[in-house]
C-alpha cells in the first residue's frame, strides 16, 4: 500500500494538495490525465482522477488539519478543503482497498 502523508504545516494551500496528489498517484503517466497537472484545482475532477488510481491501494495520511475548523467554512480555503475531503471519504467508502487517516500531532 503506497503511503502519502500530507501536513497541513507543510502546504502553502489547497492548491499544493491537488498539485502533488497529482505527482504522487502519477497522473501525468496515465493517458486521460497527462495534461492536468493540478487537476483544474476542481473537486469533480479529483474525484474522478481518484476513481483512476482506485485500484493503487493508496493510505492518504492528513496531519494537523483542524477538521472542525474546515467543516465551518471559515474562509474558503476551509470550503476547499471540505471539498477535498469529502471526495477522498466517499472514494474509500467504496473502494475500501484504499484509506484515509487525519492525525494531529500538535496536541
Amino acid at each position: 500500500m503506497k503511503k502519502l502523508i500530507y501536513d497541513r504545516n507543510e502546504l502553502k494551500d489547497y492548491k499544493e494538495f491537488y498539485e502533488r496528489i497529482y505527482v504522487d498517484l502519477d497522473g501525468a503517466g496515465m493517458n486521460d490525465w497527462e495534461t492536468f497537472d493540478c487537476l483544474g484545482y476542481d473537486g469533480n475532477r479529483l474525484y474522478e482522477f481518484f476513481w483512476y488510481c482506485h485500484q493503487d491501494n493508496f493510505h492518504i495520511v492528513f496531519k494537523n488539519f483542524d477538521l472542525e475548523k474546515v467543516k465551518n467554512f471559515k474562509n474558503y480555503e476551509d470550503y476547499q478543503w471540505n471539498i477535498i475531503f469529502n471526495n477522498i471519504g466517499v472514494l474509500v467508502k467504496e473502494f475500501p482497498n484504499n484509506k484515509v487517516e487525519f492525525i494531529n500531532d500538535e496536541e
